[in-house]
């Protein structure tokens, strides 16, 4: 469920983004380009903890 959090909201930031973005450069909104984008962000985002976790070294206290 988590995951379906992230990606719903990405989609949402990355639409608002992409449209504030456009309208900025005064280039034309897709939105289809902006969902891809934002979900590609959105399951890099996912995907950072569980690659945290495993790279990270182990201490022992002694």
């Amino acid at each position: 469920m988590k995951y379906l959090a992230v990606l719903f909201w990405a989609v949402v930031l990355g639409q608002v983004a992409g449209f504030i973005g456009s309208a900025l450069t005064h280039a034309q909104y897709d939105p289809i380009v902006t969902l891809i984008v934002s979900v590609i962000f959105g399951v890099i985002i996912s995907l950072v903890p569980a690659i945290l976790a495993n790279s990270s070294p182990k201490h022992e206290n002694k």
